[in-house]
């Protein structure tokens, strides 16, 4: 964010960014002095076995960004790391007060991250015997294994898998 307070008669609108250049879209839109909002959350990762908590972009390639009728619009086309407004039927659409200042309440107030996997969600098997094959997860366990179906032979059998084994699909 940048360190303007913000004008509370301005709206916000959602920004997107060119790819893979969202930090370089916020450092020149706060060096140009506009005030924008990146949503961050926490989340665990595995990375060389071991789990890890890191903050990723709740909305990667987006920003929220506060503009009224004074604003520098085409100033923002120019910025370096920026792809366009998002707009609908060719006017940019704008986003609401009362969902900005949700995601704040929700997101700044966040100290656990956020389990790597979620009942329901299709992830496929990366490591062992069963590599390459589809399943869904039915739960996590508080020592952090997960629990998964998948169709072996016909039937689905429950499986208790490390997170290192598993990567979410699509």
């Amino acid at each position: 964010m940048s360190g303007r307070e913000p004008d509370h008669s301005q709206q916000w609108y959602l920004l997107q960014c060119k790819a893979r250049q969202q930090n370089r879209a916020q450092m020149h839109l706060a060096n140009q002095g506009f005030h924008y909002y990146a949503p961050v959350h926490l989340v665990k990762c595995v990375r060389r076995g071991h789990y890890q908590a890191r903050t990723e972009a709740l909305f990667p390639g987006y920003l929220f960004i506060e503009l009224n009728s004074t604003s520098d619009w085409r100033a923002l086309y120019a910025t370096r790391g920026v792809c366009r407004l998002v707009s609908f039927n060719g006017q940019p659409h704008p986003v609401a007060q009362d969902l900005i200042d949700a995601l704040r309440k929700r997101f700044s107030q966040q100290t656990e991250p956020e389990t790597l996997y979620q009942p329901g969600q299709r992830v496929v098997v990366t490591d062992g015997c069963f590599k390459h094959i589809e399943a869904i997860v039915k739960a996590v366990t508080s020592d952090d294994r997960i629990i998964v179906l998948m169709n072996i032979l016909h039937r689905q059998q429950s499986l208790a898998l490390p997170a290192a084994a598993l990567a979410r699909t699509g």
